[in-house]
């Protein structure tokens, strides 16, 4: 508190140093000064043109030449001009000087106001921060509850916070990710789960606006048997070991995807992209990739397609296609 306290004071006393200081009063002398400059000009302007002009004034008998009501004139007409120029210098240089003390006030007060908008903005955000922190974790205990409705509300509050919070965007994917492997594990020698809040958590990934430095999508080894993940932008997950027998990825985005010996049988890919996706020891038997786009011959050849695979037409009469259909019929009877 007490450190606060001392870097407020040192604030201000910063603020209060740069800031413009108000106008001073002229001093005593500057008034004293003013005055006998005053007196002198009144004194130059009577007597002056006797002390400076007396010689063009009187004749060599003592007397006023007929000209001399017009030197006297000239001189104090002179006189006052000089004085008229001196003071509207003056008055120039005190309006300039005054003009630069109004400037220096005006960005003082523009500085004071920045600063205070950029203290609001600063602390909406802590503010916003806080609430985000307070939503994320009333998230969190939902997505651990036994109810499913509870669990689902948790879901879709964190595809909220995806939304609107840029730097707790990662850590929701991350979460969902994460969620989706846990929950889809099943004991060995059970069936595999399809919670319905694994089928949301999902759609919720999915359907995210897919923005640079997003982090991957790791669901290795999941249990997604039947799962609908169709129209998904899937692009560069990792899929790795995961069970997707069955699943639908109707016009799902598989770019980049990782899907080595991921089980895909019976798999829907009809019209996925397909571009540069890992299909490295992958289950094929039976899946369908009708339409299916960015498909190449050499991921085919890396993957386990059967007699049942329902491929592109391009592909269907390659003899490097056959070959490979027939090293899954000799591995299935092996395995047999």
């Amino acid at each position: 508190m007490l450190l606060a306290e001392d870097g407020h004071h040192a604030a201000m006393t910063t603020e209060d140093s740069t800031a413009p200081r108000p106008k001073r009063k002229l001093p005593w002398w500057a008034w004293g000064a003013g005055a006998a400059g005053t007196a002198l000009f009144i004194v130059a302007l009577i007597w002056g043109p006797w002390w400076i002009e007396g010689h063009h004034l009187k004749d060599k008998n003592g007397d006023l030449v007929s000209s001399a009501g017009i030197i006297v004139t000239g001189f104090r007409t002179t006189l006052i001009a000089i004085a008229a120029g001196a003071f509207t210098g003056l008055g120039l240089w005190y309006t300039h000087k005054s003009h630069q003390h109004t400037e220096r006030l005006y960005g003082h007060s523009q500085e004071q106001f920045a600063h205070a908008r950029q203290k609001d903005r600063e602390q909406a955000e802590l503010t916003r921060e806080g609430q985000v922190t307070g939503r994320y974790v009333e998230a969190i205990k939902l997505l651990s509850s036994g109810d499913l409705t509870q669990r689902l509300g948790g879901i879709y509050s964190l595809e909220r916070i995806m939304k609107d919070s840029v730097r707790d965007r990662g850590t929701v994917i991350e979460v969902l990710s994460a969620f989706i492997r846990n929950e889809s594990r099943a004991d060995e020698g059970a069936p595999p789960p399809r919670p319905e809040s694994v089928q949301t958590a999902l759609t919720v990934l999915g359907r995210r606006e897919v923005r640079p430095g997003d982090p991957e999508l790791d669901l290795q080894f999941a249990h997604l048997r039947g799962l609908n993940l169709t129209g998904g932008d899937w692009s560069g997950a990792n899929f790795r070991g995961a069970d997707l027998a069955g699943a639908w990825f109707l016009g799902a985005n598989l770019g980049g995807a990782r899907l080595q010996h991921a089980i895909l049988k019976d798999a829907w890919l009809t019209l996925t992209v397909c571009t540069e996706a890992i299909f490295d020891d992958a289950d094929l038997a039976g899946a369908t990739l009708t339409g299916a786009t960015g498909v190449e011959e050499e991921q085919l050849l890396t993957a386990w397609i059967g007699p049942t695979t329902v491929l592109p037409s391009e592909f269907a009469r390659l003899q490097t296609i056959g070959e490979r259909i027939g090293q899954y019929g000799q591995r299935h009877t092996r395995s047999g």
